[in-house]
């Protein structure tokens, strides 16, 4: 870590404060391998530092917007550090032809497991959605012969 990047460094109370979160959840995150603090204090103290917070940001975005759990997000986590793995080397063989192609159908598998993963999730959801949907409509039809009584 360079001195700018020391710098750059914010506190586990800071975290919690900017985004919106608990300590205890952003140590739930460490536990769990979600996260892990930049570096500590001499006393122990958790930093984070901008890259640990977008991907914080990023686990809280999963979280709220496809209302995956804990091990769904880290499964797409470690599906994008492969994503972003694959295009390093991609970059790193721009002479071999053979060897891109290799690494575009990895890149390929991997998009193709996230998608897989995705529609089953809207799969279950889309199941309750008609099941309450179906409460609904059986609901209103009962109060429709409420109404005639």
């Amino acid at each position: 870590m360079t001195n700018n990047e020391i710098y750059d460094v914010l506190t586990i109370d800071a975290v919690s404060r900017q985004l919106g979160i608990t300590p205890r959840t952003l140590r739930y995150y460490e536990e769990v391998g979600l996260i892990s603090p930049a570096l500590r204090t001499n006393g122990g103290h958790r930093l984070y530092d901008q890259s640990t917070m977008d991907r914080i940001k990023q686990i809280l975005r999963l979280k709220e917007y496809l209302g995956i759990s804990l091990q769904e997000i880290q499964e797409v986590m470690d599906a994008e550090e492969s994503l972003n793995e694959i295009r390093r080397t991609f970059q790193e063989n721009i002479e071999s032809a053979d060897g891109q192609r290799v690494l575009v159908r990895q890149y390929i598998d991997v998009l193709h497991n996230l998608i897989e993963k995705m529609n089953t999730k809207i799969e279950n959801v889309e199941i309750m959605r008609n099941l309450y949907q179906e409460q609904v409509e059986r609901s209103l039809h009962f109060m429709d012969e409420l109404e005639k009584k």
